[in-house]
């Protein structure tokens, strides 16, 4: 079968649509990713590593990168997080994003695409293609957990929250995807989560039910299949030199990385600095991710590592923890190699992704950039470190993950269906 895929989004929004994209070829499909980075990152490289074509729709400023960057890591309001995201960066690759949506349709006899990406609902719809929706986080209303940002107080008012939820979220969504959908002869969706955002035939959510269960009132059509990784053949480079010999010359360090948020934050030389500051006051070896900035050893502590980045299921493994924002992918990378988290959030899904760590027992409690110190950093960095309750459950939960193979499950859920 030909499938086209196409997501939006930093790194973390990526890969998992690459990993489907090579499992879906490698079992026999033919098989087009369309990717439009929020930096502009080219994946073509790392698509031919893996057999699979990548294009990319749309290509946002730099310079409104980095103000909506800078903007969204000021903001603390995860409705205006929201907003920002939305209006900043999306809606300017949106009609760019619209016309690869319609050469994927015309290319292809199934679509698969990133939640968000409506322009390709839009054009599916327009031609008669199913099209498959692929959730990153099970962010999908149900009683049994409440939205983003809403302390949990029980089933009932679990479904007020996401009731209300669902109408801010109509007000936010629904404008500019009626007006595409008005531009291409379609009637208007009257519900975001429904409409926009479900297919009516299949939804993935690539996110471990090791990790958050699934819950029961979620009907058929949404399936969890379990976390989407690459597989660790084709591009992937080897451990480089330096990192090798720091990891053999002492004790697991720990991992410290913002990933994808260090595009958006516009006080990266002070967040290096907080993860210096923390791992000497915590007293543990680490390796703080600097994306390029700097590199090498630390002069005045040979317990440091900088690293400009390194594949996290090569590295993760021979860590004692993993200090991260709480982005998906390296909150199931982490939790896969059986790693504690320390999770610093910055924005939308993190702090979600911070609450099921610490209620599954392999994280202190969460901290959020805004106020976070070196000290409390090392508070908790201490915690995980010195528990072996969180350790053992960490381990555990990463045996666990490590027999799920969400891509395979997802593949699997492709082909039950008559299309």
């Amino acid at each position: 079968m030909k499938i086209g895929i196409q997501t939006w989004g930093s790194e973390g929004d990526v890969r998992p649509f690459l990993a489907l994209a090579a499992g879906l070829q490698a079992a026999g499909h033919d098989v087009t990713l369309v990717v439009t980075h929020i930096t502009n990152k080219d994946y073509t490289g790392l698509g031919t590593s893996f057999g699979v074509p990548v294009r990319t729709a749309g290509r946002l400023s730099p310079d409104l990168a980095k103000h909506a960057g800078e903007a969204l890591a000021r903001e603390t309001n995860i409705l205006r997080q929201v907003v920002l995201i939305l209006h900043e960066l999306f809606e300017p690759a949106a009609q760019d994003m619209l016309s690869e949506a319609k050469r994927l349709c015309r290319e292809n006899d199934l679509l698969i695409g990133h939640f968000l990406v409506h322009p390709l609902k839009t054009a599916a719809e327009r031609v008669g293609k199913p099209c498959v929706s692929l959730f990153l986080a099970p962010l999908i209303p149900s009683a049994r957990f409440p939205p983003p940002g809403v302390p949990h107080l029980g089933k009932v008012l679990n479904v007020l929250f996401w009731s209300l939820g669902g109408f801010v979220m109509d007000r936010v969504f629904l404008p500019p995807v009626n007006a595409m959908r008005r531009a291409e002869g379609l009637p208007p969706c009257s519900s975001a989560m429904r409409e926009a955002f479900l297919s009516p035939r299949l939804n993935l959510v690539a996110s471990s039910p090791s990790l958050f269960p699934t819950p029961p009132d979620w009907v058929d059509t949404i399936q969890q299949c379990g976390s989407f990784h690459l597989p660790a053949t084709g591009g992937w480079p080897q451990l480089p030199e330096p990192l090798r010999l720091f990891l053999a010359a002492g004790p697991p360090p720990v991992y410290m990385t913002i990933g994808s948020m260090s595009a958006a934050d516009p006080s990266y030389d002070e967040t290096t600095r907080l993860f210096i500051d923390a791992a000497r006051l915590a007293g543990c070896r680490a390796i703080i991710q600097t994306e390029g900035q700097v590199t090498g050893a630390d002069a005045l502590n040979p317990d440091i590592l900088f690293i400009d980045r390194a594949e996290h299921h090569a590295v993760f493994p021979s860590c004692a923890a993993v200090v991260h924002h709480g982005g998906a992918g390296t909150t199931h990378a982490a939790s896969r190699a059986g790693c504690p988290s320390i999770v610093v959030e910055h924005v939308t899904d993190q702090a979600f992704w911070g609450g099921v760590l610490h209620r599954a027992g392999i994280a202190p409690p969460m901290l959020h950039r805004r106020t976070v110190t070196a000290a409390k950093l090392a508070r908790a960095i201490r915690a995980a470190l010195g528990s072996p309750a969180m350790r053992e459950k960490a381990r555990s939960i990463g045996e666990s993950m490590q027999k799920e193979n969400g891509v395979k499950r997802a593949i699997e859920l492709i082909g039950e269906q008559k299309w």
